[in-house]
């Protein structure tokens, strides 16, 4: 009786990992009350339905336990979008400038935003579900995280974009022309060394930022504000620029810096996630089911 229960409470959770720990969040809930009814003199037919009852209608609760998800994935569907239109607008320009730099990033954007949007539409029953996001009020996310959650995330941000910006021209300086493919090893060195130098601290510091860091739109921000750390400062010194870098507009470093840090940053937290057992979008702390 109770599995039934539990398997209409996260059919709408389309993360067979975060279902599985929702049910056991659930489970849990349910056995605390059954043991209460039990203590309170009830037969075990008897506390189990009152328990079951104690939480209410399954069909209820897994509306309740899959919106926070639902806001996560619907986020993430409106940022692959945003990445696609950018890139192909940026793709646009550069054939009017002839700008192969900017040929470049745009083409990088909207690769990426084709895969992102692809995968986030795939893992969706209703797209109008994501379409709706377009009308959701903002406040959703004051709820969820606070002004000091913010200002940690982007502050954070900003320190790792600095990070970025120091190491990685340093391939570039290191390498030189008697080197095995200078190029390829420059780039693909200096690729693995800024994702290793940013994802760490991420890495370290998730547990000092507490439930904020799973925040999608958090992330988004953190992101924005590891792009201008590390765009600025490039702008107060060309040499921390890699040489593919050299010829590009601070627009284009932001944008690229934004789509290079929140990338990592989702993986980072998606690794966490699995890792730590973490329940994106409830917290005992802040965001309880029941």
């Amino acid at each position: 009786m109770w599995e039934d229960y539990l398997n209409q409470a996260v059919q709408d959770v389309i993360d067979k990992y975060q279902a599985r720990r929702l049910k056991a969040h659930i489970r849990a809930q349910l056995l605390d009350k059954f043991q209460d009814f039990c203590h309170n003199g009830m037969d075990a037919d008897r506390a189990m339905t009152c328990a079951l009852e104690a939480l209410g209608d399954p069909l209820h609760l897994a509306e309740r336990v899959a919106r926070p998800l639902k806001y996560q994935r619907g986020w993430l569907w409106l940022l692959a979008v945003a990445q696609l239109i950018v890139g192909v607008a940026i793709m646009a320009f550069s054939l009017k400038t002839e700008s192969f730099a900017a040929l470049a990033l745009g083409r990088i954007m909207a690769l990426w935003g084709v895969v992102a949007t692809g995968l986030q539409t795939r893992r969706s029953r209703q797209i109008g579900n994501h379409l709706r996001l377009l009308r959701v009020r903002i406040n959703h996310v004051g709820r969820t995280a606070t002004f000091r959650d913010f200002g940690r995330m982007v502050g954070v941000g900003f320190g790792t974009g600095l990070i970025l910006a120091l190491v990685a021209s340093l391939p570039w300086n290191l390498v030189t022309a008697n080197t095995f493919h200078p190029v390829f090893t420059s780039t693909s060195t200096a690729l693995v060394l800024s994702g290793v130098v940013v994802g760490v601290p991420w890495a370290l510091v998730r547990r000092w930022l507490g439930p904020a860091f799973h925040v999608v739109t958090l992330q988004a921000w953190a992101a924005l504000g590891a792009a201008l750390g590390a765009t600025a400062l490039i702008l107060w010194h060309e040499g921390f620029a890699p040489p593919p870098l050299y010829n590009w507009q601070p627009e284009m470093l932001i944008a690229g810096g934004w789509l290079f840090n929140f990338a990592l940053l989702r993986l980072v937290a998606v690794i966490a996630a699995l890792k730590d057992r973490v329940l994106v979008g409830f917290d005992d702390d802040r965001s309880p089911l029941f």
